[in-house]
């Protein structure tokens, strides 16, 4: 039964029953604790658009409440309440309208987190998780959507009425099955967790981030610099190193009235083309080609990850990349964020894809084809002073930030257990890079050297550490040590084989994963969370793995390697090991970054808890979360309090994931110093210490003593040395 909470006399139907909103709290207060939510909106927008209507239900009753008519806050109890479960398609999406009204659902289940969440690893474009396809694969119905896209035009109608009723008829059945999908995946803790989680990613949509235009448009013209500064430097190279030759520079012959006949060389070289800058680099005698295994053929590649390890040898390759770097600055970090700027919020918004990778990240950015844009990435920030000065509080608001302190190697060490990196971490001197350039090099490192020492004594084997470090934490062998630092062959062999010697630990957790992940079929990325990155062509590997235990499969192989090199079995041979390899590194890769994904989430869902009990919604805002490092605005009077509540929640978030040793975050140490020197700074400015001396404002490009400014540094910094930037 559809029943219309609304005034408008003309919407009377035999086909619903018009009642009032006393009437529709007495059916609500009937119906069980699982419900089906929906809305209707004017728009996609939150900040622009408004709710059209608001449908609760299930099978027996459905209420569609006008809320062109109807006050939607009369409903504030009923849908807060902590005693009920909403089911939702979407439900980020609804929850951002009920934001706008001060409305904060309490319970939500969300159909389609459920559906992404049982096909995490699969590629994307071979499932859908609309509400429509749900429908059909669980239920077996085939609903009518055609309304959907004719709601603005048509307005509130009869016809709306009923489509949105139906939008929650079977939301609490689709919930049913798709518990007993998850149950089979044992998946069912991992969906609370998201659906805890999807509130806060909401109000992160919700809050927007607040940009200073002028830093804005002053940092555009420092990248712009910086691009035309790469540039000038290289077509200086090359007029100076291919004077002669006319394939890459030429001279100009014709001269000018005014400035004379100018016979220098000049480059001719279009640094956005690969078929001009690769011809030269290849003269140059830099590697440029790399298989292509699809045409099977190889081809020119200016890939950083191909040029990156060479630019030692080669002079030109540093001002290359420098130019690569700048101008993805200034095509990323450009005009777009300013056109993104919100005209009635003054605020920037991105949308967040909740499961936006394997391991459970989240990601942002991307298009929208209905909203017709495309909006800008969050979560890549540039980590320089420059450009995060430029993101700033609200007027009578500080920017606050917090980010764990070496949370990678801690995750690490903790989920593979290696004795010598929890006791380097927890009871040395910290300096895991020293620790992995003492494995490294037994031979150039004498055994009796502290390793507080190492990076004093061989700072050059602790730089190249850094690289081989995390090539192996994520998965690589020597090959990738090799490639990426181009280090030779064999001497990346043994610096492998002395790393997982020292880290016996890691080395017996890595081969544990990678024989595990090729007998399961999916990567199990936490025992706490129990999420799951599914194999999705685990069949071809299974298949080829029964095929090769038979010694005619590989004299048949053998045979065709010779003399039919492109057949199929060849093809299936070098296809498995390729997948194989990356199955392996994936399953070792995907267990950090997920534990590092889930100690974010776990921090937002306590925090956003935290406001919300303390009324502080819409007060203390949740902006930019780059690198899973959390960033907010919290008014001035209660900043401090803020601060250190965020800092206790993500250690208690972290200790859940990282249980071997202690994961601890970096609070905003810079909170303190703001107080005592107000003289010297301003809400946005980027702070650098550059010695133990002299604090260095970036924004005002300006110094100051500690000594004439009667300040300790190491009472104001005792927890440690400040990050290389620092936002107020």
């Amino acid at each position: 039964m559809i029943y219309l909470v609304s005034k408008q006399v003309s919407l009377f139907s035999e086909n619903y029953k018009i009642i009032s909103v006393k009437e529709s709290f007495d059916i609500i207060s009937k119906m069980n604790n699982i419900r089906g939510l929906d809305t209707e909106t004017s728009g996609l927008n939150p900040h622009h658009k408004d709710l059209l209507t608001v449908q609760i239900g299930n099978k027996e009753s459905q209420i569609v409440i006008d809320c062109t008519t109807t006050d939607i806050t009369l409903y504030k109890d009923i849908l807060e309440d902590k005693n009920v479960t909403y089911i939702l398609a979407n439900a980020k999406f609804d929850i951002q309208f009920f934001f706008k009204h001060n409305i904060i659902l309490s319970n939500v289940w969300d159909v389609m987190l459920a559906e992404q969440l049982l096909h995490l690893g699969y590629p994307r474009g071979t499932y859908h998780a609309d509400l429509k396809t749900l429908e059909w694969k669980y239920l077996g119905k085939d609903m009518d959507k055609t309304v959907r896209g004719k709601i603005n035009k048509l307005g509130l109608t009869e016809e709306v009425i009923i489509y949105a009723a139906n939008d929650v008829v079977d939301l609490p059945d689709l919930q049913k099955q798709l518990i007993k999908a998850l149950s089979k995946e044992d998946l069912l803790n991992a969906i609370k967790i998201e659906n805890k989680f999807v509130l806060p990613l909401a109000y992160m949509e919700w809050c927007g981030v607040k940009l200073d235009i002028d830093k804005w448009k002053y940092k555009m013209s420092k990248d712009s610099e910086e691009l035309n500064k790469a540039k000038d430097a290289l077509d200086n190279y090359v007029a100076t190193h291919f004077a002669n030759d006319n394939r890459f520079t030429s001279i100009n012959m014709q001269g000018d009235l005014f400035s004379g006949f100018d016979t220098s060389p000049k480059c001719t070289i279009n640094w956005n083309s690969v078929k001009q800058v690769a011809p030269l680099f290849e003269e140059l005698g830099i590697k440029v080609k790399e298989f292509d295994p699809k045409t099977k053929t190889s081809k020119y590649s200016l890939d950083a990850k191909l040029l990156t390890p060479q630019k030692d040898k080669f002079e030109i390759l540093k001002p290359y990349l420098d130019y690569k770097g700048a101008q993805k600055l200034c095509s990323t970090y450009g005009t777009n964020w300013l056109d993104q700027i919100d005209s009635v919020t003054g605020r920037i918004y991105t949308k967040f894809n909740q499961l936006g990778t394997n391991t459970a990240r989240i990601s942002s950015g991307g298009k929208d084809k209905f909203a017709h844009i495309e909006y800008v990435n969050f979560l890549n920030l540039p980590s320089d002073a420059l450009t995060r000065s430029c993101f700033v509080a609200e007027k009578g608001s500080k920017w606050l930030s917090i980010d764990y302190s070496g949370q990678e190697s801690f995750l690490m060490a903790s989920i593979s257990n290696d004795k010598a990196i929890i006791h380097e971490l927890m009871e040395g001197s910290g300096d895991l890079h020293s620790l992995t350039a003492y494995m490294s090099y037994p031979n150039l490192i004498p055994r009796d050297t502290p390793i507080s020492e190492i990076k004093a004594k061989f700072h050059h084997l602790r730089q190249i550490s850094k690289g081989i470090e995390f090539a192996i934490n994520y998965g690589g062998d020597y090959n990738t040590i090799h490639k990426n630092k181009g280090i030779p062959l064999e001497e990346a062999k043994k610096i492998y084989n002395n790393y997982m010697s020292g880290f016996s630990g890691l080395a017996a957790y890595q081969k544990y994963c990678r024989e595990i992940v090729m007998e399961k079929g999916y990567i199990l990325m936490s025992p706490i969370s129990k999420y799951r990155a599914h194999i999705y062509d685990f069949d071809f590997l299974k298949d080829m793995q029964l095929k090769m235990q038979s010694s005619e499969f590989w004299e048949y192989y053998n045979e065709m390697k010779r003399t039919n090199p492109g057949c199929d079995t060849v093809k299936s041979v070098r296809d498995y090991q390729k997948k194989k390899g990356e199955c392996e590194r994936n399953s070792i890769n995907y267990r950090i970054q997920h534990a590092g994904a889930m100690c974010f989430k776990f921090s937002m869902i306590y925090f956003f808890k935290w406001i919300v009990e303390n009324n502080l919604f819409n007060k203390v805002k949740i902006t930019i979360c780059p690198y899973d490092e959390i960033n907010c605005e919290a008014p001035k009077d209660i900043a401090e309090l803020v601060v250190k509540e965020l800092h206790k929640m993500m250690v208690k978030a972290g200790a859940i994931f990282c249980t071997k040793c202690t994961l601890e975050a970096d609070e905003s140490r810079l909170l303190e110093c703001i107080k005592e020197l107000p003289n010297i700074m301003n809400i946005g400015d980027s702070l650098v210490i550059e010695d133990e001396k002299v604090l260095f404002n970036v924004t005002t490009n300006q110094r100051f003593n500690f000594k004439e400014l009667k300040i300790n540094s190491k009472e104001y910094f005792k927890n440690g040395e400040l990050p290389t930037w620092w936002i107020h």
